[in-house]
């Protein structure tokens, strides 16, 4: 619930501030504030949440959506819908399917897109990511470690501009690095993967994927008993669940 609260906090500021509703004269009495999430999504608890706590005038009323976010069809029509409800500004998740084409709706129609999604590079002005890009700071670290030879397993939602940078700079300092991507991977495969590195002494490795898929991989880990001696890792989710 890390996560959760942060985009609560993160959320009451854009939109009483970005949205300029504190004091303005010139909004209506209700404001439509969009929201396109997955089903059985905690997001949209924490959304419905974030606009319940402001009471003022203009009050902010919520115009959600629960879709397949990997759907371009499903995401084109939500999109559309909540464009004919006059929403000042959409507060969701994108999947790398369609990212693309959500980009594209809010540099045409001038709204808002505002997500804690994984980071993309973009010019576009009307997207709001609230979570940052880590390719710097995670190249940092492992200079500063001076791992010169490691892994780095990914998922490809997060991971594929991340690798990019990765193997750019290993290029220019002549690292070695192997990657391995997670979604090519059965559990059984992974489990392979991991003595096949242990094999070959390659105890410096990087994970980067979505919070709950590191969290299964850190239980199969340590029930590998991967996570002792020699082994270092660098997790690069921003957050992670209490682990005993």
């Amino acid at each position: 619930m890390q996560r959760s609260s942060a985009l609560f906090l993160l959320l009451l500021f854009l939109l009483t501030g970005l949205l300029g509703v504190g004091s303005s004269s010139s909004f209506p009495s209700n404001i439509n504030i969009g929201g396109l999430f997955p089903t059985d999504s905690h997001e949209y608890e924490v959304f419905r949440f974030a606009l319940s706590q402001h009471q003022e005038v203009p009050k902010l009323v919520p115009q959600v959506d629960m879709v397949d976010t990997g759907s371009s069809f499903a995401m084109t029509y939500a999109f559309c819908s909540q464009f004919s409800k006059g929403v000042y500004a959409i507060i969701g998740l994108y999947d790398r399917k369609t990212m693309n084409m959500l980009m594209s709706f809010c540099g045409a129609l001038h709204v808002c897109f505002v997500t804690p999604s994984f980071p993309i590079d973009t010019n576009n002005q009307f997207v709001i990511q609230l979570r940052p890009e880590l390719q710097d700071a995670l190249i940092a670290l492992v200079e500063h470690y001076k791992w010169t030879k490691f892994v780095y397993m990914y998922s490809s939602d997060s991971g594929l501009t991340v690798l990019q940078k990765i193997l750019d700079t290993a290029a220019e300092k002549t690292w070695q690095v192997t990657s391995i991507n997670f979604d090519t991977l059965t559990e059984a495969a992974f489990l392979k993967a991991i003595q096949d590195l242990d094999n070959k002494k390659e105890y410096k490795i990087i994970l980067d994927c979505e919070l709950e898929r590191l969290n299964s991989i850190l239980n199969l880990i340590a029930a590998q008993r991967k996570n002792l001696k020699n082994y270092h890792f660098i997790l690069a989710n921003l957050v992670s669940e209490p682990r005993r």
